[in-house]
């Protein structure tokens, strides 16, 4: 049997593994969309082990990401609140609004949004609408 000389295998630079460090600075497009999934996740009121479970990633790249998105202005990082309880109400009352908006009467919004019409007619209230 004959055996084969075993060749090493040629050098390969680090940056074509790396996706921050491409020649050319240019960021590979999967860690792109994944990011943007990040960001989006997070400003629907996602949190970080949620983000990280459903794109199935670490959590400290969830944690990095939007640090890093914090860092470089990104609006879709900023939260108002800290609170949970406190930025889903938010989210809500935006909501509230928008369907308001867009001709939705109460009954309705409050069955899409799976809150009481009473919640819905305080927040008209609020906004003027009532």
């Amino acid at each position: 049997m004959k055996h084969e000389a075993i060749r090493p295998m040629p050098r390969v630079p680090f940056y074509r593994f790396s996706s921050f460090n491409r020649k050319g600075g240019k960021t590979h497009p999967q860690v792109v969309r994944t990011r943007n999934r990040i960001l989006d996740l997070w400003e629907g009121m996602a949190s970080y082990s949620t983000i990280a479970e459903q794109l199935d990633i670490s959590i400290s790249t969830v944690v990095e990401c939007i640090a890093r998105a914090k860092r470089l202005k990104d609006p879709r990082a900023d939260r108002p609140f800290r609170h949970r309880k406190i930025q889903i109400a938010e989210k809500r009352r935006r909501e509230i609004k928008r369907l308001l908006d867009d001709g939705y009467r109460p009954r309705e919004i409050a069955k899409r949004l799976g809150v009481s019409k009473r919640l819905v007619l305080i927040r008209m209230k609020e906004s003027g609408n009532g």
